[in-house]
């Protein structure tokens, strides 16, 4: 299989070392050539040098013949950028996106782009690293699918709020409110408010 990766970075050399090891065919582009002093010595891949944004430098990296393309520069405009020609000119079925800002991220997705992005992957461990002791977790299975209940009590963050102005992360949607007095408030109910000692209930849908 066929997989060039644009940008040569942290994480676009390991990921070339690593599929590289595994027996994929890979072609590695930057601009920057000693970013290739990253790569093991035993790398057999293709090394191309020059502006990824070049038509000409992508055909000289093999994009004509790529089965998936990872682009993972340090801009997001270039990703994208890069991205899209490779949607157009080369018609690589299999694009995977690199966007850092989690705003933008939800947009290009919308525009059919396959995103990742690290910073929303990294609040969400950091988020369960830091709220695990402050949070009960319960789950049922339905069908093939496992929902994951999260009780989390009422913060600063989530006071005076609706069931709709509360962050959630992804897969996660806000279920219901426990009051103090016991009763529970469906997210969809018009009472719903959180107040002070007040318990968020979460759930998780996991496929």
């Amino acid at each position: 299989m066929n997989v060039i990766i644009i940008g040569c970075g942290k994480t676009g050399a390991r990921l070339a070392a690593e599929l590289d090891e595994r027996g994929f065919d890979i072609s590695i582009v930057d601009e920057d050539e000693r970013k290739f002093e990253s790569l093991p010595s035993d790398f057999s891949g293709l090394v191309v040098c020059g502006e990824v944004t070049d038509i000409d430098v992508l055909k000289n990296a093999g994009c004509e013949n790529a089965d998936i393309a990872v682009v993972v520069t340090q801009s997001d405009n270039i990703n994208v950028m890069v991205s899209q020609m490779l949607k157009t000119e080369f018609e690589t079925e299999k694009i995977y996106t690199r966007i850092l800002d989690p705003a933008r991220e939800a947009v290009f997705r919308k525009f059919g782009l396959r995103t990742v992005c690290p910073t929303r992957h990294e609040t969400d461990i950091f988020f369960d690293i830091v709220t695990e002791d402050f949070e009960e977790i319960s789950s049922i299975t339905l069908g093939g699918n496992t929902v994951q209940f999260v009780f989390e009590k009422a913060g600063k963050k989530t006071l005076g709020k609706e069931a709709n102005e509360i962050f959630c992360r992804k897969n996660e949607m806000v279920f219901a409110l426990i009051k103090e007095t016991g009763e529970l408030v469906l997210a969809n109910n018009e009472n719903f408010i959180v107040d002070e000692g007040d318990i968020v209930v979460f759930s998780v849908v996991w496929q």
